[in-house]
C-alpha cells in the first residue's frame, strides 16, 4: 500500500533557500509579467465575437435564468482556471500545459487534449468564416440582381484569398499584433450594445422600429431543450484555452497571484458578459434570432463595427487554424503509433531514427522549440513520471495535404451551415466543455489531496514554497475537481442532444 510523503519542513526550507536565491539570481536577467498585464491577457483571451450571441442566450432562457447560467459557467470556468494554476505547480515553472499535464495526470489519454484543442480550434475557425458571410453584405451590400444567399456565399468564398495563403505558413509572428486589433473591435461593439440601450431608454426606445422590438420574458424561458442549447454559448464565451501561457509568464506564480488573476479577471468579464447580454435583450427583446450585430439598422457606425469585426475575425482564423492543425497532426501521430508502428504503443521513444530530447532542460528552463515543432510525446517511466520530448513529425507533403483537406472542409461547413450560433453551441459543448470544465476537473481530482508518492514528490521539488498549501491536501477541492469534471461530461451530452436534434 502506497504511504503518503511526509513533508519535511528543514528540507523544504533548504529547498525554498535554494529556490529564493536562484529566483534572485533570474530575476536581474529577466522579469515576467504583472499581475496587472496578466489580469488584462485573461480577458483578452476570454472575450471574443461569441459575446454578441449572449443576448440571445437571454431571449432563450430568459432573464432570471440566463443570469443564473452566466454567473454559474463563470464560476465553473474560473474554478477550471484556477486548477490549471494548481496542476502547474507539479512541473518545473513555466512548463506547464494542457498537454503537459495531461502527461503527469493520464498519459494514456493524451490524444484528448489534441481532440479538443482541434475540436475548439477548428469549429471557431468555421464560425468566423460564418461570421464573415453574415456581416459582410450589411457592410459592401451588392444590388437587387443578387440574391442575399448568393452575396453571402461571394464573400465566404472571396475570403479564401486572404485567409488560404496565410494558413500555408508554418510561422505567424507578422499576425501576433491582431490581439491590439481584437481589443478595439470588442471595446468599439460592447459601446455599441451600450449607446443603443441608453438611448433607447432614454427615448422609451422610439430609436428601435417596432417591428424589432420584440417582448421581453424576465422569469420564463423558451424550453428546457432551448437552455441546453443555449449553455453551449455561454460556455465557449468563456473559454480561455491559454490559462497555462499566462501563469508560464507570470512573474512570481504563486497560488495566491494566480488566484487574484482569476477573479479578478473573471468578475470583470462577467460583469461585461452580463450588460451585453441584458442590454442587447433589452432593446430589441425577442426579435433577437442570433447575432445581434445583425439586428442593428444600417448606419455608418454599424458599418463599422461589422467591419471591425470581420478584419478580426479573418485575420484570427489562420491563427485557430494553426494550432488545430498541430493537434490533428498529433492525433494522426497518436493511431500511427498506436495501431500501425511494428513497436506499438511503445513505439514514443523514436520515430524514424530520431532520438527523443528532454522537454525540460538540464537546468530547468524548457527548451525552445519552434511553433510547429512545439509537440510533445511524453512517455510515463516506470520509477517517475519523465517528460520526454519528441518533435512531431509534418513532413511537407502530409502538412499540404492536412493544411487542404482541413481548409475545404472548413469552408464547405460554413458554406452550407448558415447559423453563428449553431456552430457556437456545437464547438462549446465539445471542446469548450473540454477545456474549462473536464480536463482541469480531471487535473484536480488527480492531483489534489493525491496519495501517489512520485506526484508529490514532484511537488516539492518544483514548488517547494507552496508544498504545505492547504489546496493540495483539501479533499472537499479535490471531490470538487471530479464534480467539475463530471459536470463538463453531463454539460457536453445534454448541450449536444440538444443543439442537434433540432
Amino acid at each position: 500500500m502506497t504511504q503518503q510523503v511526509q513533508l519535511n519542513p528543514k528540507a523544504l526550507d533548504n529547498k525554498r533557500l535554494q529556490i529564493d536565491n536562484k529566483n534572485q539570481t533570474q530575476s536581474q536577467q529577466m522579469s515576467g509579467a504583472s499581475v496587472q498585464s496578466s489580469i488584462v491577457n485573461t480577458i483578452n483571451t476570454i472575450i471574443g465575437a461569441g459575446m454578441l450571441v449572449l443576448p440571445y442566450a437571454f431571449r432563450t432562457d430568459g432573464i432570471f435564468i440566463g443570469s443564473f447560467i452566466l454567473i454559474f459557467a463563470a464560476l465553473t470556468s474560473g474554478f477550471g482556471m484556477y486548477l490549471q494554476g494548481v496542476s502547474s505547480k507539479f512541473l518545473p515553472e513555466s512548463t506547464a500545459s494542457f498537454f503537459t499535464v495531461c502527461m503527469i495526470t493520464y498519459p494514456h489519454l493524451s490524444v484528448l487534449f489534441d481532440l479538443s484543442i482541434a475540436l475548439q480550434c477548428f469549429g471557431v475557425g468555421i464560425s468566423y468564416v460564418v461570421l464573415t458571410g453574415d456581416l459582410m453584405p450589411l457592410v459592401f451590400p451588392f444590388g437587387d440582381d443578387w440574391s442575399d444567399a448568393s452575396v453571402r456565399n461571394f464573400y465566404i468564398l472571396t475570403s479564401c484569398f486572404l485567409t488560404v495563403p496565410l494558413c500555408y505558413l508554418r510561422r505567424l509572428d507578422s499576425l501576433k499584433y491582431t490581439s491590439v486589433l481584437c481589443l478595439i473591435a470588442i471595446a468599439y461593439l460592447v459601446l455599441l450594445v451600450y449607446w443603443f440601450f441608453f438611448v433607447g431608454l432614454a427615448t422609451d426606445f422610439t430609436n428601435i422600429p417596432v417591428e424589432k422590438h420584440g417582448d421581453v420574458s424576465i422569469w420564463k424561458p423558451e424550453s428546457v431543450k432551448s437552455i441546453f442549447k443555449t449553455l453551449g454559448i455561454i460556455v465557449l464565451a468563456y473559454t480561455c484555452p491559454n490559462q497555462f501561457s499566462i501563469v508560464g509568464e507570470l512573474e512570481r506564480p504563486t497560488l495566491g497571484r494566480i488566484y487574484k488573476i482569476v477573479f479578478i479577471s473573471m468578475s470583470i468579464t462577467t460583469l461585461l458578459f452580463w450588460t451585453v447580454a441584458l442590454f442587447g435583450y433589452l432593446t430589441f427583446g425577442n426579435y433577437i434570432s442570433g447575432n445581434i450585430l445583425l439586428v442593428f439598422d444600417d448606419s455608418l457606425g454599424v458599418r463599422l463595427g461589422r467591419g471591425l469585426l470581420v478584419l478580426m475575425v479573418l485575420l484570427s482564423y489562420p491563427l485557430m487554424f494553426h494550432p488545430a492543425r498541430i493537434s490533428f497532426n498529433n492525433i494522426y501521430h497518436w493511431f500511427q503509433i498506436s495501431y500501425f508502428s511494428q513497436n506499438g504503443g511503445n513505439g514514443y521513444n523514436k520515430l524514424n531514427g530520431q532520438e527523443s530530447q528532454p522537454l525540460i532542460g538540464t537546468n530547468g528552463s524548457a527548451t525552445h522549440l519552434e511553433p510547429e515543432q512545439a509537440n510533445v510525446t511524453v512517455i510515463p517511466d516506470s520509477s517517475a513520471q519523465v517528460v520526454e520530448e519528441e518533435t512531431v513529425p509534418l513532413p511537407q507533403t502530409r502538412f499540404i495535404i492536412l493544411s487542404t483537406i482541413m481548409l475545404i472542409s472548413s469552408y464547405l461547413i460554413a458554406y452550407y451551415l448558415k447559423s453563428f450560433e449553431f456552430i457556437l453551441s456545437i464547438v462549446g459543448a465539445t471542446g469548450g466543455v473540454m477545456i474549462s470544465f473536464v480536463l482541469p476537473g480531471c487535473y484536480g481530482f488527480k492531483l489534489i489531496a493525491t496519495q501517489d508518492e512520485s506526484m508529490q514528490a514532484e511537488l516539492i521539488k518544483h514548488s517547494p514554497q507552496e508544498a504545505n498549501n492547504f489546496i493540495f491536501r483539501n479533499k472537499t477541492v479535490k471531490f470538487a475537481s471530479l464534480f467539475l469534471a463530471i459536470w463538463g461530461i453531463f454539460t457536453m451530452i445534454v448541450c449536444l442532444w440538444s443543439t442537434i436534434s433540432e
